[in-house]
This record gives structure tokens, C-alpha cells and sequence, in this order.
């Protein structure tokens, strides 16, 4: 998109938490039937991205997490949505998990699942597996 005042190409931002337990990672069921990662758009109130993937992965699982680094960001082709810039945080879970988790869906997906980091489902949005392997990689160090 062009901005009519400055003349900028600006694109929308998707801030994702790529929330990792004992080598599996947290993966949602989106409206176009695909599995992606927790997150979203930054609200005006938003300061950091870290905020974001707390608020976030809240309002979509009911996990408490703290956000660490930066893992990844790429530009993404979202069909019927142009170009998003996808920007994925390490997320850690407060407490850690124990036990069967009781994740809480929302309205804006249908199935959340934890999934082995190294049996990503086929029908996980494209360009996700890259952010989640730099993610898995990082929670290991």
C-alpha cells in the first residue's frame, strides 16, 4: 500500500509467538483451514512486540507467556490479504506446563494443539516451519 500523505510502501504486521514446551509448539487452526502460530495485529496501545505476543497468545489460547527474542520475520502472501510481515517471537509459559494443558480456543480459530516441532501437520501455513525450527533452536540454547 501506498500512504496517500508520505508517498511510503507500508504493509500490515502480524506479530507471532511461537510458544514452545518440551519440543513441541503451539499451533492454531485459522479460517482458511490451516494451521499457523498465535498472534496478531499491534493495538495502538501496544509499545513492544512483546506485548503484542503476550496479549495475544492470551486472547487466543489462555496462555500467560512470557515473550523472549526475536526469532524471525518475513514477508508473507496472504491469499485475499496481499503482503503481511510476519514477525515471530520465542514464548515461553509462565509456570511451564504440567499435566494436560487446557488451552481455550477463540473466535478466531477452531482447534488449537500442541504439536512435535519435528511433525509440523502438512497443512501448516507456508513459511511458518522456518520461524518454528529458528524458535525450537533457540529454546534449546
Amino acid at each position: 500500500m501506498i500512504d496517500a500523505e508520505t508517498g511510503w510502501y507500508f504493509m500490515h504486521a502480524s506479530i507471532k509467538g511461537v510458544v514452545v514446551v518440551d519440543g513441541t509448539v503451539l499451533l492454531c487452526r485459522n479460517p482458511r483451514n490451516k494451521w499457523e502460530l498465535p498472534g496478531g495485529w499491534p493495538d495502538k496501545e501496544d509499545d513492544t512486540l512483546a506485548e503484542v505476543v503476550r496479549r495475544e497468545v492470551m486472547e487466543e489460547s489462555g496462555l500467560d507467556v512470557t515473550p523472549g527474542p526475536v526469532v524471525g520475520a518475513e514477508i508473507f502472501h496472504i491469499k485475499g490479504a496481499g503482503k503481511v510481515l510476519i514477525v515471530a517471537l520465542l514464548a515461553t509459559v509462565n509456570g511451564g506446563v504440567t499435566g494436560e494443558v487446557s488451552l481455550r480456543t477463540s473466535d478466531e480459530h477452531s482447534d488449537l494443539r500442541f504439536f512435535p516441532a519435528d511433525r509440523l501437520p502438512a497443512d501448516l501455513e507456508e513459511g511458518y516451519a522456518p520461524l518454528i525450527e529458528a524458535a525450537v533452536a533457540a529454546a534449546r540454547e
